[in-house]
Parts: structure tokens; C-alpha cells; sequence
């Protein structure tokens, strides 16, 4: 198979496209994608968030079908999305995703997941065990980053926390919250969401709260909930920032300053972890799955992914 199909963005027009099969270089494998996740991320690099063209999509899962390692071959995997160099001062100092000369996945540089196949490097993959289902295993990158907070937040000596935004990322940090033993109130605009399996116990207003957190949570998008997030903080409390935006956020500084508040911004988490977690059966992602289109219909998975109200959107090339 010389030619695959891939869902592509040139900056003004998405369409699915007869590109060659990639050539994995040298520590590289190729990988054939069984299952695709469409981000947020994805719909606002189409938005102008960032100057991207080529084939879009980081949240997958697939299988290797060639590598230099051949005990590789045929394995279930993911993939950490940021393509490191390895020697620049933030690799050195171990923070690759961090590294001044990355590439990441459909995002910087490199096509991603919305094709048939992909290339990533081999040291990037984590392996699917055999009790998590595709339809689990394409949340593993965005369930790393909802975990993430937990490598960034000393959680000893925080007992609650708020998290602003029921969006699908809102979701799965509410859940990771949750699932540690941490008291979550989740503040969104869809309070039916309650109702997915595995939120019991997870208290969701669809109204502000009366009252303030030590640790919040801005997972919203927008920067109406940036500044919710902010009177929400107690002082001296912690605001985890997990939201891009395609335009300059402007805010007053006073509240943050007056309350010596602590601001983290969040990214990029352990892939290991989720699939551990995936594996152990103490997150089910997969709920949050609305529908799923085959590759070759891409572009009203994309529309249908931006529908207000939709949740996870899935490809299957």
C-alpha cells in the first residue's frame, strides 16, 4: 500500500486527501491508526489558533506495523504526541515536552493521526494492555493532561477543589480528580453530564458557587470562565490554567495579586499513568464517546465535533 487517506488542513479548507504512506526514519515506527480522537485543539488550529497545515489529529491509538524492533510489530499502542530532539537544555534537564526544537503530532510540524497511518518515534509509545478497548485507549493523551495537575499540585494538603468547565477535558479531570480521593465540584453548563456513568459523587451546579476553593480548575476555553475561575480561588489558593485560547486574554491582575494567588499552567501528562488507569478499570473514558465516523467522512465528523453540546467524536480510518 503506497497511498493512505488523511483529513487534512491547509489553512483555509479541510478535506480528506490521497497522500503516499509515511516512511518511518530512523527510531521511527509506523503505526496503523485504528481509532482517532477529535480535540478542541484540533478545531481551533481550524479556527486560527495556530498556524498548522497538514494531516490534524493527536488522540489515537493503533497498531505498529513497522519498526526496527520487530518484537514491536503487531503491538497495540499510543503515543506521547511531542517529538523531542533530545539535547537541547529543557531535554537535557529532562522536560522533553518542553524541548526548544519539538514537533508535536498533527499540532507543530509533523501530520498527525487523522490517517490511515502515522510515524512517531518508538520511544513515544506506550502500550495497550488487552483489557482496554480502542475506544478507551484514544483518551489517553487527554487523560494524561487531565492528570497532569496531580504531578504539578502537592494534593497533601488540599482535601477540595473546583473545576470550571464540563467540556470534555473538564470531564476527564473531574474524573482523575475523583477517582484520587479528592472532593470535586464541577461547575459547567450541562448538569445532565451527572448522569454518565462514573460521576457519582462528583457534585455538578450549573450556577456559580456561593463560596471559594483552594485548588481551582479553568478547563472552560473561554475567557468569561478564566475570570469565574479567579473569584473562585481562595486566597493564597491554587488556579490551574488548562485552557488555550485563540485570542490575547486581557484580565484585571488585582484579585490575583490582592489574594496571592498561585497560577500553574497545565499541558502534556504521563501517558503511562492513564493507561494504567485505563487498565486498572478506575476510568472508563469511553462514555464520553457521542458518535463515530469512518475516516473517509472526516470532514462532518469535524462539524459534528464542533456542535455545541457534542462530546468526544471519534474516526475510524
Amino acid at each position: 500500500m503506497s497511498t493512505m487517506q488523511a483529513l487534512q488542513w491547509d489553512g483555509k479548507q479541510l478535506a480528506v486527501h490521497e497522500v503516499p504512506v509515511p516512511v518511518p526514519a530512523k527510531g521511527e515506527a509506523l503505526v496503523r491508526v485504528t481509532r482517532a480522537g477529535i480535540c478542541n485543539t484540533d478545531l481551533e488550529i481550524i479556527r486560527g489558533y495556530y498556524p498548522f497545515s497538514g494531516t490534524l489529529g493527536h488522540e489515537f491509538t493503533g497498531v505498529v506495523t513497522e519498526a526496527e524492533d520487530s518484537g514491536l510489530v503487531g503491538q497495540r499502542i499510543v503515543a506521547d504526541i511531542n517529538h523531542a530532539c533530545g539535547a537541547c537544555a529543557q531535554c537535557l534537564a529532562g522536560h522533553p515536552h518542553h524541548c526548544q526544537h519539538r514537533t508535536a503530532l498533527g499540532i507543530k510540524g509533523r501530520d498527525g493521526a487523522f490517517a490511515e497511518y502515522l510515524v512517531t518515534p518508538v520511544a513515544n509509545l506506550v502500550a495497550v494492555p488487552d483489557q482496554v478497548t480502542d475506544a478507551q485507549a484514544v483518551f489517553a493523551e487527554p487523560l494524561a493532561a487531565a492528570l497532569e495537575i496531580q504531578e504539578q499540585v502537592n494534593f497533601s494538603t488540599v482535601a477540595e477543589t473546583a473545576v470550571i468547565g464540563d467540556g470534555k477535558l473538564g470531564l476527564l479531570i473531574a474524573l482523575s480528580l475523583a477517582r484520587s480521593g479528592i472532593q470535586v465540584t464541577l461547575v459547567g453548563h450541562h448538569c445532565e453530564r451527572a448522569a454518565l456513568p462514573g460521576f457519582a459523587g462528583i457534585t455538578y451546579l450549573d450556577t456559580k458557587p456561593d463560596r471559594q476553593f483552594p485548588l481551582v480548575v479553568e478547563a472552560t476555553g473561554s475567557p468569561q470562565g478564566f475570570a469565574e475561575a479567579v473569584q473562585l480561588t481562595a486566597p493564597r489558593g491554587t488556579l490551574v490554567l488548562k485552557s488555550t485560547y485563540k485570542d490575547a486574554l486581557t484580565f484585571n491582575a488585582g484579585p490575583v495579586v490582592v489574594n496571592e494567588l498561585t497560577l500553574i499552567g497545565s499541558r502534556c501528562g504521563p501517558m503511562d499513568r492513564a493507561m494504567a488507569m485505563m487498565a486498572a478499570g478506575r476510568i472508563d473514558p469511553s462514555v464520553l464517546v457521542t458518535e463515530t465516523f469512518p475516516l473517509n467522512e472526516g470532514v462532518a465528523a469535524v462539524a459534528r465535533a464542533g456542535t455545541q453540546g457534542t462530546l468526544k467524536v471519534l474516526l475510524s480510518p
